[in-house]
């Protein structure tokens, strides 16, 4: 019989305890415990878009080339067509030399911001001209012999197709191929239509939805011929998307009404995934495969849209939920402190009313210890373990604040302006509060503490409540709350909060756990109470996997990797439940008969 190192062409790793270092589908040999282990790749069921940076100049009919991390936009339309040229670094858009021709619905091929290729639009009249973009300026090249606009394009500046759109009045089923220098003329699309989007290259590529009812037809190009194949589920034009012949994806458009509605294709069917943040039309993208993309632009209610957006899809390892110790007293609006594995949550409400309850968990379980001198609800705190904590302010404004050694609570310097509902961030030796109410006003007061007073620092920029905070007291992250129901996020470097980028779902009585550059905010209420967990990067949000119960007034603690939500009031009922965090979904199984 075959052995292992002959099927998979490897030998087994052997290793004194758990290997660490091992990769997704490695098995590896544990020689102290005795155990063949598998690294097993528990991942994501659907994708989801995470919010990018923002255009400088919003516009529609817009051409995109390159890729998620380095993409190119170029002309379109805001009120005006415009020859407006930006480059995106995978955060930022930056504007750079203007196309030679303004010009809407243009198509695009190319492979990064540069090295891109614009044909085709409006300027008007209808154009067939081509430019070649070097990563500095645009040059003019030979044009399409059919001049049209709202095309779809594949390739790259060196070998592109055109495919379809309006040669204006009539949709168009012609299709041209770009060698580098000139066009040329092949086997036309068996369904003419414009505002479509296509995906692949020169040799293997998908042509889908466009302005021919019903506005669903996916046609594949095998380098001779089109092909019909599976259609999209929802008709639409003005739609956005890329990536090849057998992992595509197709986001946005018009039903009519702008659509916010992505698909993936796998080779032979699409399927409903994630839903952009933001419904659009006649935006535009471009795509590496079904699960690495970008959305940009577009129209929406009212004018046109800077919004880009960055999509991660299905089977990304991007962390999970698990159930935890529940604690001993159920409750809700308590303060927290520490780790996954050593947690405090202290004071609060139940049913029975204001608690001063203090419990510490070891990562499995809780155990009661002393309690607050003064019980209290709405309240705060933070720290780096179960052995050192600071809680500060609560319910009816108080300024208290009460440090923790692992064995009582002690009485400290109270702040200088009460409030509750506020957020923390730090440690007990040196704190950052900031926010909250004072009833019946929100407030945007921050104050700093250093171990025995607290001094007022910059105010929030929007004053509110019932927000996340994480963070240390010179880097921390006000995130959602109540000003009212907000997304809004602030960064604190130590001197001064400024705006980022908001929440993909605005809430309050909401928690987090992390940096100002990891962080994840979970639970919370948007005019219900949500599962919804929501991953920072430093500059953007993305929703990743939710709580397996949704709740308001939860404590968190922890960080992206591993963190902890705890308590909090359910869709019923106050509650005890405890779920542990894991910013990997992939587990090491032990191997048995």
């Amino acid at each position: 019989m075959a052995d292992y190192k002959d099927i998979v062409g490897t030998t087994v790793r052997n290793n004194a305890g758990a290997l660490t270092s091992a990769k997704t589908g490695e098995l590896f040999y544990d020689s102290t415990n005795l155990d063949f282990i598998y690294r097993n790749p528990n991942v994501t069921s659907a994708g989801a878009w995470r919010t990018g940076g923002n255009m400088n100049t919003g516009r529609y009919q817009l051409g995109v080339a390159g890729s998620q991390a380095s993409a190119l936009a170029f002309g379109g339309l805001t009120t005006a067509r415009v020859a407006v040229t930006e480059s995106y670094n995978g955060a930022t858009w930056t504007e750079v030399n203007d196309l030679n021709q303004a010009r809407t619905g243009p198509s695009n091929a190319g492979v990064s911001n540069t090295s891109a290729l614009a044909f085709g639009g409006d300027t008007p009249p209808v154009t067939g001209e081509t430019e070649s973009w070097n990563g500095t300026s645009w040059t003019e090249l030979g044009d399409l012999n059919t001049a049209r606009k709202y095309l779809a394009g594949v390739g790259t500046i060196t070998a592109a197709l055109a495919i379809a759109g309006d040669e204006d009045p009539s949709a168009a089923a012609l299709h041209e191929i770009w060698n580098g220098s000139s066009w040329t003329e092949i086997a036309d699309l068996n369904t003419g239509r414009r505002l479509l989007a296509a995906a692949g290259t020169t040799t293997s590529a998908l042509a889908f939805a466009g302005s021919v009812a019903p506005k669903q037809q996916n046609e594949s190009w095998n380098g001779t011929s089109w092909t019909e194949v599976g259609d999209l589920n929802t008709g639409r034009e003005g739609i956005g998307g890329g990536g090849t012949s057998t992992s595509a994806i197709a986001f946005m458009g018009l039903e009519p009404a702008r659509s916010a509605k992505t698909e993936v294709w796998n080779g032979s069917t699409w399927a409903e995934d994630g839903d952009l943040s933001t419904a659009r039309g006649e935006g535009s993208g471009v795509a590496a495969s079904s699960t690495v993309a970008l959305a940009v632009g577009g129209e929406v209610p009212g004018g046109v849209s800077t919004a880009t957006e960055e999509w991660t899809g299905a089977g990304a390892d991007i962390g999970a939920w698990s159930t935890g110790g529940s604690m001993n007293t159920a409750r809700r609006m308590h303060g927290s402190a520490g780790t996954q594995d050593s947690a405090l949550g202290f004071g609060g409400v139940n049913p029975g009313g204001t608690v001063a309850i203090n419990e510490s968990y070891n990562g499995s379980t809780w155990t009661e210890l002393a309690d607050l001198n003064t019980a209290r609800r709405d309240t705060r705190g933070c720290g780096a373990s179960n052995t050192a904590a600071l809680c500060f302010a609560g319910d009816g404004g108080t300024q208290l604040n009460e440090t923790w050694n692992g064995t009582s609570w002690t009485e400290v310097a109270d702040l200088n302006t009460g409030r509750k509902f506020h957020g923390s961030a730090g440690i007990n030796t040196a704190a950052l509060c900031f926010g909250g109410n004072t009833p019946p006003n929100n407030i945007a007061n921050a104050e700093s503490w250093n171990g025995s007073s607290w001094t007022e620092v910059a105010d929030l920029n929007t004053g509110r409540h019932n927000m996340a905070g994480s963070g240390t007291f010179t880097a921390a992250l006000a995130s959602g709350g109540e000003a009212p129901t907000t997304g809004k996020t602030e960064v604190w470097n130590g001197s001064a909060w400024t705006e980022s980028g908001d929440l993909n779902s605005g809430r309050r009585s909401v928690a987090g756990a992390g940096t100002t550059s990891a962080t994840i905010v979970f639970g919370g209420n948007t005019s219900t109470i949500v599962t919804n967990t929501e991953d920072w990067n430093g500059s953007t949000w993305a929703e990743v996997a939710d709580l397996s119960t949704g709740r308001v007034g939860l404590g968190g603690s922890g960080t992206t990797a591993a963190g902890l939500a705890f308590g909090g009031e359910d869709a019923t009922a106050v509650t005890t439940a405890t779920e542990e965090w894991s910013g990997s979904s992939i587990t090491s199984n032990v191997l048995t008969d």
